[in-house]
């Protein structure tokens, strides 16, 4: 009987811990329907990563992504309403020890309504690139260590007083 409940209950003995989600908060400032569609499928893009945690604040630490969105023709050609949004995104680091966001990249760029899918992926992939880029800062906020303030603290010897 112990050896038919040892294969059927997990062994989380050995098991490695489950891999640190970086939390995402995201803000859609988008009026048009392409805009509002392109960010809805990036949340859920989020939502779905095992890499990310979508967040709807900026409590503790991780990434911002701003979108701001308008209707490219609306107002210049009307017929052509509805098919293309101009999108600014910004991405942020957040952190309870920061003094706000920190701006760490920014873009326009155009985003066609049969083009959403693909786009909200490569915004994915952009924010993947950014958190790799600040992973040191990521594992310091985790871990609760500081950053070495500068090149020799901690690495060379105090000098020594001459008699």
């Amino acid at each position: 009987m112990a050896l038919v409940v040892a294969a059927v209950l997990p062994n989380n003995g050995g098991a490695e811990p489950e891999p640190v989600r970086t939390k995402v908060n995201v803000t859609c400032r988008c009026v048009d329907t392409v805009g509002q569609n392109f960010c809805s499928a990036f949340k859920d893009r989020i939502q779905k990563s095992v890499a990310y945690q979508l967040t709807d604040n900026t409590n503790g630490y991780g990434m911002g992504v701003h979108f701001a969105c308008v209707d490219m023709w609306k107002g210049i050609q009307d017929k052509l309403s509805g098919r293309m949004s101009a999108v600014s995104v910004a991405f942020t680091i957040y952190s309870d020890k920061l003094p706000g966001e920190i701006l760490e990249d920014s873009s326009v760029f155009r985003v066609g309504k049969d083009a959403v899918p693909e786009m909200s992926q490569e915004i994915v992939t952009a924010l993947g690139q950014l958190v790799d880029a600040n992973s040191s800062f990521f594992e310091n906020m985790r871990t609760g260590a500081s950053p070495p303030a500068g090149p020799s603290s901690g690495s060379e010897a105090s000098p020594v007083p001459s008699p």
